[in-house]
């Protein structure tokens, strides 16, 4: 009976062990470096570096050496053995030398497109893991607005019916409170399901699948800082994104390649050369030796090469072309990113100078106004309403303010802000 007991306590203590939800400070500076470590697409790219080296070798190596041995003036019906003439030949054939070098250049073109998309995937999943902790750091903010209301709005539900009960209130005010309370229950509801929303989504953000079992501490919160405010203007962000956009750099890197195609393609008029050596013996005397050298003419050029060169060179218009195409698509990204910033800003400043203070006054009016007697329930609540709408929408225009940075960081190539302040 004791050991069954002690067994029951082992195993009762086993599954509150592991039942129990690890819980994970975070900030936004680990989330960042998690999601870069664990996201599948970094390590594809960076993969894709190293093929890309391995193309490199493989490209400017030089063909397989060739190695034959033949036995001649055989009499018929006899073996091999009776040969009067043994050759040994090792040939290779080889292209005219610049063309290794071209080739070679251009895969290390390849190299830095390889290099530029890892960057370009980093900076894509950092941008996803910044916007994914804001929206989580947003949607906390939305539960607590949430829950305030519904406090506020069962609290007065609970006033009426004491009210209505004591022939004091009418009955119009009685179900008017109870349906109030009935949509804020529902709309604390519906935040606490956007919250679980945006932890998947930034759990998926830091590279991993299914963990039920982990939870998140956020440790930063979303920023806004006065000191930021216009350090930069359009044209400054467009000169950086010309430098540091790796859509821009990989489409000139790809006209550079393009460029360097359409000349290899003229060097396919230039000759490939052979060279052979071989050693033979001749009626059992192994003393004779010989040599060899070919090269390659190309007399059909107006067909091969011609058609060779002129692909090239419709290659190296339409790479051009791409390439400016890529320059306009991110300045029009960067012009409705930066458009969507400064909207944001205006809205920012206007609930931090202006709606939320007045907000803020109408409620402490209403309290000192309800405590005197001069007002009634229902209009201290639709002021305190009030006060808490205006920061429900404040957290909702913060949010979209941090999300225009991010998505103009993404544009540029580059951070704008090495970590989210705290908010002022």
């Amino acid at each position: 009976m004791n050991k069954l007991l002690c067994l029951f306590v082992l195993a009762l203590s086993f599954l509150q062990l592991y039942g129990q939800t690890e819980n994970i400070r975070l900030s936004l500076n680990d989330a960042i470096q998690i999601g870069l470590k664990n996201n599948p697409e970094m390590k594809k790219a960076s993969d894709n570096i190293s093929a890309a080296g391995g193309r490199f070798w493989s490209g400017i190596s030089f063909p397989k050496p060739e190695l034959g041995v033949s036995y001649e003036y055989a009499p018929v019906n006899t073996s091999l053995s009776n040969y009067s003439e043994k050759t040994l030949e090792v040939r290779q054939n080889f292209e005219f030398p610049s063309n290794y070098f071209l080739r070679g250049n251009k895969l290390s073109k390849e190299e830095e497109i390889a290099y530029y998309q890892l960057r370009q995937t980093g900076l894509l999943v950092t941008s996803e893991i910044k916007s994914a902790y804001c929206n989580v750091l947003a949607k906390q903010e939305q539960v607590r607005n949430a829950e305030e209301n519904l406090a506020i709005t069962e609290d007065f539900s609970q006033k009426a019916e004491i009210r209505y009960n004591a022939g004091e209130g009418t009955n119009i005010e009685r179900l008017t409170a109870k349906v109030q309370f009935t949509q804020t229950e529902n709309n604390l509801e519906a935040a606490k399901n956007d919250l679980n929303t945006a932890f998947a989504e930034l759990n998926f953000a830091l590279g991993y699948g299914e963990r039920t079992e982990v939870s998140y501490t956020l440790t930063d919160s979303m920023f806004f800082s006065t000191e930021q405010q216009g350090v930069y203007s359009l044209e400054e962000l467009h000169k950086i994104a010309l430098s540091n956009n790796q859509t821009i750099k990989i489409s000139e890197l790809k006209e550079c390649a393009s460029s360097i195609d359409h000349s290899l393609a003229w060097s396919s008029l230039l000759p490939d050369f052979n060279i052979g050596y071989f050693r033979q013996s001749r009626d059992g005397d192994n003393g004779y030796y010989g040599a060899s050298f070919g090269i390659s003419l190309p007399l059909w050029f107006l067909f091969d090469n011609r058609g060779r060169i002129q692909e090239a060179a419709a290659n190296m218009s339409i790479a051009l072309s791409e390439l400016q195409l890529a320059k306009n698509e991110v300045y029009l990204k960067l012009k409705t990113a930066f458009n969507n910033y400064e909207k944001n800003l205006k809205q920012v400043r206007l609930y931090l100078n202006h709606i939320l203070p007045q907000a803020e006054e109408v409620y402490r009016s209403a309290t000192a106004s309800y405590d005197a007697g001069e007002i009634t329930y229902l209009e201290f609540l639709q002021a305190r309403q009030i006060f808490i709408n205006a920061k429900s929408n404040y957290t909702d225009i913060l949010l979209s303010y941090n999300l225009s940075i991010f998505t103009i960081e993404k544009t540029v190539g580059q951070s704008l802000t090495e970590k989210i302040n705290g908010v002022k």
